[in-house]
């Protein structure tokens, strides 16, 4: 049991700190950074927190679901977790001397994982530097998220000069090690020009294969690669049938854009009223246009 809740512990840890992607913010203090405005941010592992405070075991079967394995390659068992009132923060923290000792003995994981505690302030003081040396060890030993993680830090110039090229390289291995956060990110690399030479048909092969690694973001941005022609043909049904994935897992953009296409007709048989739930929900999401959409659309 002490070991499936410190493995639970872990797993809501790495859930968590993917997170930062989508929070994210422009340095300040004069730093360069290469962030060019629009770059699709990483996927969260999301993992629906319950309103008592427990782990929905059913989000398991989520292809977008939690990244941590046993030992034996099976998934966690977060019913272990249910009823649990804390916070994945309080969580973590509560399993800090636990994964400071894992990640002291070597384990690789732990490692990175002990490099967010310090970078969120997760039982620890919040560290950057310390952090960075926690992901550096763990990128010693081949930690697909920890070469994402540097390749963050190096774009956003966090503890260390903003670099493109090195964040290009740190994002490369990632790729390598089938890491779909750091695939996604590649992909982003070249479809800017950020740190290489600016190629749509290369940014959209490493957003396919973040894709096809269950990454929902890198889902969606395919939809709309087929959806406007971008580094590929237009292909009205790849198209729906990617930002269809995507909109199942409430991905605001590609409901949206769903929401569209089923309001027109193009490629789909027309279907205003689920085009105006797709609507709804994308609004809900934190869509604008959507609300704008709706307004201009539906005004009953």
């Amino acid at each position: 049991m002490k070991k499936l809740l410190l493995l639970g512990a872990m797993a809501l840890l790495l859930v968590a700190c993917e997170q930062k992607e989508k929070q994210e913010q422009d340095t300040t203090d004069n730093k360069e950074v290469f962030i060019p405005q629009g770059v699709p941010v990483a996927p969260m592992q999301q993992i629906q927190i319950q309103e008592k405070g427990g782990v929905d075991p059913t989000a398991l079967g989520d292809p977008n679901g939690p990244v941590l394995k046993l030992e034996e390659g099976m998934p966690l068992d977060f019913s272990q977790l249910q009823g649990q009132k804390m916070s994945v923060e309080d969580h973590v923290a509560s399993q800090i001397d636990s994964i400071r000792y894992k990640a002291e003995q070597g384990d690789a994981k732990f490692q990175y994982a002990y490099g967010v505690c310090y970078e969120k302030g997760w039982g620890v003081e919040q560290n950057t530097k310390e952090a960075l040396a926690w992901f550096r060890k763990a990128a010693a030993q081949e930690s697909g998220p920890a070469y994402n993680s540097l390749g963050n830090y190096y774009r956003m110039g966090t503890g260390v000069t903003a670099d493109p090229k090195q964040a290009l390289e740190w994002y490369q291995k990632g790729a390598q090690a089938k890491d779909a956060q750091a695939m996604l990110n590649l992909g982003n690399c070249y479809f800017y020009g950020m740190g290489v030479e600016k190629n749509e048909a290369t940014a959209v092969k490493w957003w396919k294969d973040a894709a096809d690694a269950g990454n929902v973001y890198a889902i969606s941005q395919m939809g709309d690669c087929y959806l406007y022609g971008i580094g590929t043909e237009k292909d009205m049904t790849k198209a729906v049938e990617y930002l269809t994935q995507a909109a199942d897992h409430n991905i605001a953009n590609a409901q949206y854009r769903l929401g569209i296409i089923y309001y027109t007709g193009d490629g789909v048989e027309k279907d205003q009223t689920y085009a105006k739930l797709l609507m709804q929900k994308a609004r809900d999401g934190g869509m604008q246009e959507a609300q704008a959409f709706l307004d201009k659309n539906f005004k009953n």
